[in-house]
């Protein structure tokens, strides 16, 4: 009874699924070219950018050296349990 009861649900689900994706809109080429344009429109606007920059800050190489490092010689607490009961 429960294979019958999951093939009526996949008939169900994949009839349904079909349903949905013929509601979905087609886009032509012409409309995504106009949407693509809206997209570069929207990125040539006059709006103010504020750059915010810290100059005490570290780098993003130190900061990426220090990660490594970290990694190198990182200890799990596994291993740091099982130094401590020699």
């Amino acid at each position: 009874m429960n294979a019958f009861k999951f093939l009526a649900a996949a008939a169900i689900l994949a009839a349904a699924g079909s349903t949905i994706a013929a509601d979905l809109p087609v886009t032509s080429a012409a409309a995504s070219a106009a949407a693509a344009n809206a997209g570069v429109a929207a990125t040539q606007l006059n709006v103010p950018s504020v750059t915010i920059s810290n100059p005490q800050a570290r780098s993003r190489a130190e900061v990426r050296a220090e990660a490594v490092e970290f990694v190198r010689n990182h200890k799990t607490a596994l291993a740091i349990l099982l130094d401590h009961s020699k």
